[in-house]
């Protein structure tokens, strides 16, 4: 399947026709036909011109729209969560300070390139867990802090396109235990609400949504499972199988959403909707029996998202799957779930080797991806981390678009890297 899906994506990057989608109908095929009908749905399916792709050569560029912008929470030198105010210059480098003159520039700090976007990623996660705790305590709080600071990276995603989410997956999948003590005992939403915003931009702009409406769609999916904050820890941590009241329980998390969104004096249906429609199904099968078009749009994009974001979401009893693992049990087991266009979308915005993950080579070296190039998917620029039994090596950096003899046999996330120690340790005797 694997190989299918990177045949299937080189095939469709080599597609001359650039319409926009257009609308399919979901047809009834047995599941032997599953990836026959995938292919048939994506084969006449266009692509982004090549010269309306965003193309920024040089690796990890700071976000130089950001400036202007004031972020009021960083990570210290020794990794701590801080407070105050820090500019961005007009080069999108940050130091801590008020805010520079018109003629003047702000001091440089000792860390560029990601430094503005880890900055920004830890913040955002700071004001979601906010929204969530008061969610928690049914009390009414503004949805504004959280949209404007969305609005940050969105302006760079509009400017600068791949580098920027490129970036941000990379942040995120450095992050991902301070994202934990943020999330502090709300049980990963947080976690959920950071992976949904990532994705959401990524589906978003492949539905070519205008900025005001990625922006709409991009919150709908950060706060749409906000009411699971007031569903009981014991329930939503629990391990074993839920008793029948407990799934109860959880199945009132949509409505809850919807009610205090209301709360909050949130009107904007695209909100709204994808809070209280997004465990339909475009089959009718959801708890209200709600089919195809009759589901709000962003109901029918988030339900979707939230659904991939599970598959790929670790759980204490369960390994998570790679990004192309889920999109092959979506298509197995829940294409007509789902609305044709959203499959088709999450499919193309999703990498073959995903930013933050890990790549074992032809070589037997391990490398860590750090950008993706949407017209050569099989082709990152790597950083080389480990050699083939797992041991750290000094990293350096590899273009596999340059590197040929080089190709990606094995895609893993990090903590994966313990089996090849494994493995090899058990080869040795």
């Amino acid at each position: 399947m694997a190989k299918y899906i990177d045949l299937l994506r080189e095939h469709q990057m080599k597609g001359n026709n650039t319409e926009k989608p257009l609308a399919t109908s979901a047809t009834e095929e047995t599941p032997k036909q599953s990836h026959k009908e995938l292919e048939s749905m994506l084969e006449d399916e266009s692509t982004i011109p090549a010269d309306t792709q965003p193309v920024v050569d040089k690796p990890f560029a700071n976000i130089d729209l950001l400036a202007g912008d004031t972020i009021e929470a960083h990570i210290d030198s020794n990794g701590h969560l801080s407070t105050g105010k820090f500019y961005v210059d007009e080069d999108g480098k940050l130091s801590p300070g008020t805010f520079a003159t018109k003629d003047g520039k702000a001091a440089a700090p000792d860390k560029t390139d990601g430094a503005v976007t880890a900055r920004w990623l830890t913040r955002c996660a700071q004001l979601v867990a906010e929204l969530f705790i008061s969610a928690r305590s049914n009390s009414p709080a503004s949805i504004d802090p959280v949209s404007n600071h969305l609005n940050i990276i969105l302006k760079a995603v509009a400017k600068k396109g791949n580098v920027v989410t490129d970036q941000l997956e990379l942040e995120i999948s450095k992050q991902t235990k301070l994202i934990g003590k943020i999330d502090q005992d709300l049980g990963s939403l947080v976690r959920k609400s950071i992976m949904m915003m990532l994705y959401a931009i990524k589906m978003g702009s492949r539905l070519y949504l205008d900025i005001e409406q990625l922006r709409l769609h991009t919150l709908a999916a950060m706060v749409h499972h906000i009411g699971m904050a007031q569903v009981p820890s014991e329930i939503r941590n629990k391990k074993e199988r839920l008793t029948e009241e407990e799934m109860k329980e959880i199945s009132t998390a949509s409505e809850k959403s919807h009610a205090y969104l209301i709360q909050c004096n949130i009107a904007d249906t695209v909100i709204l909707l994808a809070a209280s429609q997004a465990q339909e199904r475009y089959d009718g099968s959801g708890p209200q029996g709600i089919a195809e078009s009759d589901i709000a749009y962003s109901a029918r994009m988030i339900g979707l998202l939230s659904m991939f974001e599970a598959l790929i979401h670790y759980r204490p009893y369960r390994r998570r799957l790679l990004p192309r693992d889920a999109i092959r049990h979506l298509v197995n087991n829940y294409k007509k779930a789902f609305d044709p266009i959203m499959l088709k979308a999450l499919i193309e915005s999703i990498s073959l080797y995903p930013v933050g993950t890990y790549v074992q080579l032809n070589s037997g070296d391990v490398a860590l991806v750090v950008r993706v190039r949407p017209l050569r998917p099989l082709r990152p620029l790597i950083l080389i981390t480990h050699d083939s039994q797992g041991n750290e090596v000094p990293s350096r950096e590899v273009d596999l678009q340059e590197q040929l003899s080089l190709m990606v046999e094995r895609c893993m996330y990090q903590e994966q890297l313990s089996t090849l120690k494994e493995s090899s340790g058990n080869e040795s005797r």
